[in-house]
């Protein structure tokens, strides 16, 4: 008997001793005589919707705008990359050739893709575009292929009710607001960079 309370003894020590080598300190405030402990912990959004109507065209904004935003993530790298390759030619004309070709390359790559897309897609895209580079499609439009070019297909969008001048503004917009709830949320789901 008297060496079973030994090896229990024996054990338990060994035990607590163990025990003792994944001591953990954490953060802490004293607070009128009480220990508060603190941690960072991710900051969680409580999102709400009136009906089940709304949840529905949540959840079908969130399909369209994780389809469109990789087009947007296109849009911006193919942009740098013009940007440098204009910056590299010193005469004007050859910066037009360039920009031409670059042009008709893009439009061959892409068009059936894009000709895929809804209106409403297309006009999430628009904004993406915006929330990318800090420049309306117009704009872009413009810079690249000239002011009859953008008023062109401004003209066309507008045919197709969308607006190439679209921004995003999700602070005052609540579709840019959701659009930008959405994104975050992918990212941190691991599905964008």
């Amino acid at each position: 008997m008297r060496i079973f309370i030994v090896i229990a003894f024996l054990s338990i020590c060994f035990i607590t001793s163990s025990a003792q080598n994944n001591i953990l300190i954490a953060s802490f405030i004293i607070v009128d005589g009480d220990t508060i402990f603190t941690s960072n912990i991710a900051e969680v959004e409580i999102f709400s919707f009136k009906d089940k109507d709304e949840r529905k065209k949540y959840y079908v904004l969130k399909r369209r705008v994780l389809k469109v935003y990789p087009y947007a993530l296109v849009a911006k790298e193919k942009l740098h990359g013009i940007q440098e390759g204009l910056d590299t030619i010193p005469k004007r004309r050859h910066k037009k050739r360039y920009a031409k070709e670059v042009a008709k390359w893009v439009k061959e790559e892409y068009t059936e893709q894009l000709k895929n897309l809804t209106m409403s897609e297309g006009k999430i895209l628009v904004k993406l575009i915006y929330r990318e580079t800090k420049t309306t499609s117009y704009e872009i439009v413009k810079s690249y292929r000239g002011r009859f070019n953008a008023f062109f297909w401004q003209t066309m969008a507008k045919f197709w009710d969308n607006n190439l001048k679209t921004e995003y503004d999700p602070v005052n917009v609540r579709e840019d607001m959701l659009i930008e709830h959405i994104l975050i949320q992918a990212k941190l789901e691991g599905k964008f960079e």
